[in-house]
């Protein structure tokens, strides 16, 4: 893939700072709990109330020196963070919440403990990401968690040697519960034949016999296993298997090791929906820096129903939703001026949806969220008659 991602300072700056405020709050709650109505609204009015009161001396500091409780020198004034940067900073804490809530819902049913210890356990990036490969080995090393659980991530992880140590140390009540227990998934019965037969893991047979029950039970380990994938057929199978079900960082460590031609061969076999979920993937933390880029790069496969599909999200999901982790508006103008002038006349057919479009373009320097949650409200209602 041409476009690599190449996270900026403020980026790493956002989101250091957004973990920072996520960790002054019990993850044990968060990661369950967060999209529960009024759970959420209070949430989001405590992260609100955090940031305000982050202030910044009035003259040059190193990034460092932010605090929320500064230390009082002579002479020297403190001021709030700007309003549009306290936004976007809500935006970015919601993200990185909604990474924990990712997280718990991929692994509920692997590591079962009320009590995870996740803000001594999840790894993350600098860029607001959760690193699930660290972080899966940080619970398959803790002794202190069930050997079952481990073992069972280390399958899923494809971290072998693990695999292979746990089984070892395993009783046989454990080995049973193993065998009859654990969710049966064709990835686990292979590493429960590979354990019988005591042999390593040999990769192209399993390839050559495997493909669709392994890929389709396998998304968490895709970026273990994606490098030893050796033909662009097998690649394409597994990213199409992906889609919409992989981790976007997963996904797009994976398309990295692609080459654009190649990536431009496996466009023309992916269904429209696909292909729309390929695109916005890169409309998450922190990819939007990106995502025009990879328009760049490959609006050769975007038709019409491509872009519709694109603009129904960022309108109805990023906008709809108030998410304010990246200016979404500025995003979508570039988007739209990008390519309006081949799809803007298919769009316009979608009514409803043409009124929304015109609004954001209308007002992107003066955007109120609030007059366009009823304008969305509204043409809803219409539509409905």
């Amino acid at each position: 893939m041409n476009t690599n991602f190449w996270p900026p300072l403020q980026v790493i700056a956002n989101a250091r700072i957004a973990q920072g405020i996520l960790y002054t709050f019990d993850l044990e709650v968060l990661k369950c709990s967060f999209f529960v109505g009024l759970f959420r609204t209070e949430y989001v009015k405590r992260i609100e109330e955090k940031i305000s009161v982050i202030v910044l001396p009035t003259y040059p500091r190193t990034f460092s020196h932010l605090s929320v409780e500064p230390t009082k020198f002579a002479g020297v004034k403190y001021l709030p963070l700007p309003n549009a940067i306290q936004k976007q900073l809500v935006g970015v804490v919601m993200a990185l919440t909604l990474e924990i809530e990712k997280w718990f819902k991929s692994h509920r049913y692997i590591v079962r403990d009320d009590n995870l210890d996740l803000q001594n356990k999840v790894s993350w990036f600098s860029f607001g990401i959760i690193d699930r490969l660290q972080t899966a080995r940080n619970f398959i090393q803790d002794e202190n968690l069930n050997i079952r659980e481990r073992f069972h991530l280390a399958c899923i992880y494809y971290f072998e040697d693990d695999v292979q140590m746990l089984w070892r140390n395993m009783s046989t009540s454990d080995r049973f519960y193993v065998r009859r227990r654990l969710p049966r998934t064709r990835s686990l019965e292979l590493w429960l034949q590979i354990l019988h037969r005591n042999s390593p893991l040999n990769w192209e047979e399993i390839l050559r016999h495997e493909r669709l029950g392994f890929f389709g039970s396998n998304t968490l380990g895709m970026r273990r296993y994606f490098a030893y994938l050796r033909s662009p057929q097998i690649r394409r199978q597994c990213i199409s298997f992906a889609l919409g079900k992989a981790h976007h960082f997963d996904l797009y460590s994976c398309l990295r090791l692609i080459n654009i031609g190649e990536l431009n061969a496996m466009f023309h076999y992916l269904p429209i929906v696909k292909i729309c979920e390929l695109f916005q993937s890169f409309l998450q933390w922190p990819f939007q820096i990106i995502f025009l880029d990879i328009v760049n790069d490959f609006q050769r496969h975007i038709n019409e129903d491509v872009f519709h599909g694109l603009v129904t999200f960022i309108l109805g999901y990023k906008l709809g939703m108030g998410c304010k982790d990246h200016p979404y508006v500025n995003l979508f103008r570039r988007f739209w001026n990008l390519l309006s002038a081949r799809y803007e006349d298919y769009v316009e057919n979608h009514k409803e949806q043409y009124v929304l479009v015109k609004y954001v373009l209308e007002n992107s320097n003066e955007f109120n969220i609030r007059e366009y949650f009823i304008l969305m409200d509204t043409n809803f209602f219409q539509n409905r008659i």
